[in-house]
């Protein structure tokens, strides 16, 4: 790799930093008007893939290449506003190579897509708020399956428990009756039925076929039911319990996701 900085034009157009295309990742994240975004190592997004996008999107005829937009002072000003803010950062680079191009950070991205005309502007900010909130989804939905893992082992200790407590015997059905009681409140059916009904493998676990509102339900049911056979409820109890806990804390959630997904 190597980096060189050219003359300062009259309007400080900021320098451009060189780096090999082996720095570029090659699975892209975002697609605009049917085009694949590449970004480098470091994050920053192709702004020639982003002009190909504005083409595709009819927004923009090919008179606004990226060319252009850097040559500007505006551009000019937002680098070095950049740059002031985080000393030693590139907020712009081009890449040489097969996958070369200039690179810039998503401030720069935003500002080319506002350089080029408002509709552009807004479908960029917009992509952009939904593949960041889809990644927040897809974290949290993670961690909520963990956490629903996790939870399984206490509900059936808080069974076995129970069970030796009350000097009753414990059979394979206690286990499995208990954690579809959690599935019928709420998934609305045992754990055969949903797997029957959405063709999962009886290899794969359910909860990787979940919502993140479903995951979380179900975390906090079995966490509840888990405290509720601590204390000695027996089980038509629990269940009106928890029937009622799922109506105040989780029904309305669950069928505002289903809209979201529907539409």
């Amino acid at each position: 790799m190597h980096t060189s900085i050219p003359d300062v034009q009259a309007l400080k157009k900021p320098a451009t930093h060189f780096a090999d295309s082996r720095n570029v990742s090659r699975p892209a994240s975002l697609i605009l008007g049917g085009v694949k975004i590449k970004q480098d190592l470091e994050g920053r997004y192709c702004l020639n893939d982003l002009h190909k996008a504005a083409v595709a999107d009819g927004a923009n005829k090919r008179t606004k290449e990226p060319g252009k937009y850097v040559s500007t002072e505006s551009f000019a000003e937002m680098v070095d506003e950049l740059t002031t803010q985080n000393p030693g950062s590139l907020p712009v680079v081009t890449i040489e190579g097969r996958s070369g191009g200039t690179y810039v950070v998503k401030e720069l991205i935003y500002a080319y897509a506002m350089w080029v005309n408002a509709r552009f502007h807004l479908h960029v900010i917009r992509t952009f708020d939904a593949v960041v909130i889809g990644h927040i989804q897809l974290v949290e939905s993670k961690q909520s399956r963990e956490r629903a893992r996790l939870e399984a082992p206490a509900l059936t200790d808080a069974i076995k428990h129970g069970r030796l407590a009350a000097g009753k015997d414990i059979k394979h059905y206690h286990f499995s009756n208990e954690f579809d009681l959690i599935n019928r409140i709420a998934l609305g059916m045992p754990s055969k039925a949903y797997r029957a009904a959405h063709c999962i493998s009886p290899t794969d676990s359910i909860r990787d076929h979940l919502t993140p509102c479903e995951i979380r339900c179900i975390e906090h049911l079995q966490r509840v039911n888990a405290s509720l056979i601590d204390v000695g409820m027996d089980f038509e109890s629990r269940k009106q319990k928890l029937s009622q806990i799922y109506i105040q804390r989780h029904s309305r959630a669950l069928l505002s996701e289903i809209k979201r997904l529907e539409f």
